[in-house]
């Protein structure tokens, strides 16, 4: 009787640096995940900014050859902005709504994802406890 404690003991142990080991690479792994993600995200923002500003350049230089003025394009431009600037403003709430929803559908997804993997490696370690307790002979069966 006390060997099998001792063998329950162990494997509780077991599950526990496991669980630990589980926990430091899930850690880990998100980490690096995030810093990959960021760095990707502010190089792609940085040339689609660019890309932008010389596109709107470009624009506005081409109105300013259809209206024959030096300073027209460029006006009509940053009224565009303008506008987008206010529209995107006084909408504020109904796009931080949107927001929200999607971050809440993808935290939702993540840990829905990863309970799935937890109780995947809970029910692993036990179908191995109970095959090393068959082995040895002390499960009743």
């Amino acid at each position: 009787m006390l060997e099998r404690l001792e063998e329950v003991r162990e494997n509780i142990f077991r599950y526990l640096e496991a669980r630990i080991e589980l926990f430091t690479l899930e850690t880990r792994s998100k980490v690096e995940e995030g810093v990959v993600v960021g760095i990707h995200g502010v190089v792609l923002a940085l040339l689609g900014t660019m890309t932008l500003i010389f596109l709107f350049s470009l624009l506005a230089a081409y109105l300013n050859e259809v209206t024959d003025s030096r300073y027209l394009g460029f006006l009509i431009v940053a009224v565009f902005f303008l506008v987008l600037t206010i529209i995107w403003a006084t909408a504020s709430n109904f796009v931080k709504s949107k927001i929200r929803v999607a971050a809440y559908s993808a935290i939702k997804k993540s840990q829905e994802k990863k309970t799935e993997e937890k109780s995947e490696a809970v029910h692993d370690l036990m179908e191995k406890t109970r095959a090393s307790l068959n082995e040895s002979g002390r499960l009743p069966r």
